[in-house]
């Protein structure tokens, strides 16, 4: 995405503001290139101190930054995936410089996560893929060998991400059936399986009130159980009571 002085001209909220919220799914940074710094492991982060940089500038600056040091503490506090769009041009590096300008936007496919919030300081740490807990849709499939070729026509239900991603954080790498860890992938990842627990196909909705995360053995007896409608019955109570709260 191109941005310049038209697009900011036009749509100023979005060219302008530094983070956006949606609360309990996601929180989506306007982030510098040059701020990236990439460790030892290979592995790229961002350390900032949206905090301190609040406290010295004032005006609408000093609100933005604000904004996003609230924002930290709300992904931290409810453990919300962090989106990054990627900015590159001319970046104001302190106050009394001239005003940035933005070249370029980019949204990054991969999620972001803090990995370090010091409550006392506002010291943040924002790592680039930093999920822990994996499920069916995050893994590609292994054909094997050459795939038979075929010709499929239908409609699929689209998934959100981020709800999977948040259920997945939600579970902590235990079933929510039966409390035990899902198996260590290679990787280290922790898996379970996501499930709606109203099916998609019978008007139930793509939320994580309706998503459970489940070992692979109670993901399918969910759905093929003798016990089947009682799961459901249980695990819809359960996550009702989890958001009523």
């Amino acid at each position: 995405m191109r941005g310049g002085p038209s697009r900011a001209a036009g749509n100023p909220k979005y060219c302008y503001e530094w983070v956006f919220v949606k609360p309990r799914e996601f929180v989506v940074l306007n982030l510098w290139h040059d701020m990236f710094e990439e460790q030892e492991n290979g592995k790229i982060c961002i350390n900032l101190n949206s905090r301190k940089y609040a406290e010295e500038v004032s005006g609408v600056v000093k609100h933005r930054a604000t904004k996003g040091d609230e924002a930290f503490q709300l992904a931290v506090k409810d453990k919300l995936p962090i989106r990054v769009i990627v900015i590159t041009g001319r970046r104001r590096s302190r106050p009394t410089e001239k005003a940035s300008h933005v070249e370029a936007r980019l949204l990054d496919p991969i999620s972001w996560r803090i990995t370090k919030y010091d409550w006392q300081t506002g010291d943040c740490t924002i790592t680039r893929g930093e999920e822990k807990f994996v499920d069916q849709f995050s893994i590609p499939e292994d054909t094997g060998g050459k795939p038979e070729r075929r010709n499929v026509s239908g409609t699929a239900f689209v998934r959100n991400h981020f709800v999977r991603t948040n259920v997945l954080i939600r579970a902590q790498g235990k079933c929510e059936w039966c409390n035990e860890t899902g198996f260590k992938m290679a990787d280290g990842k922790i898996y379970l399986e996501t499930h709606h627990v109203v099916p998609l196909g019978e008007t139930g909705l793509d939320t994580e009130s309706n998503v459970a995360a489940l070992c692979p053995n109670h993901h399918r007896e969910a759905h093929h159980g003798i016990k089947r409608d009682d799961m459901r019955k249980i695990l819809l109570k359960k996550l009702a009571d989890l958001y009523r709260r």
